[in-house]
């Protein structure tokens, strides 16, 4: 089981690609990881713009100031013992 103190971060990226390759790696390895995945943007953040949208363009229709901006953080981390193991094989 892997927990807050014997957990070590192995990877963190936003490209979705690079973290399906590590998981699927530890995965086929049998090596025990736990991801997180977290917006780069909090939710208030994104609810003041969306409010700001739709006040300049006048509308009902809301007014978006991200667009594709928005990307998701990926981070995976594996227990400390496994840490080595699992930066040889995911070539990190």
């Amino acid at each position: 089981m892997i927990t807050i103190f014997n957990r070590a971060e192995l990877f963190v990226d936003v490209n979705q690609e690079a973290a399906a390759k590590v998981w699927s790696t530890l995965d086929a390895n049998g090596i025990e990881y736990e991801m997180n995945t977290k917006q780069n943007v909090s939710a208030f953040r994104k609810n003041i713009h969306y409010a700001q949208g739709m006040t300049s363009t006048m509308s009902s229709a809301p007014g978006s100031y991200y667009g594709d901006n928005v990307k998701y953080v990926y981070k995976i981390y594996v227990k400390k013992s496994d840490l080595e193991r699992a930066k040889e094989l995911c070539s990190l």
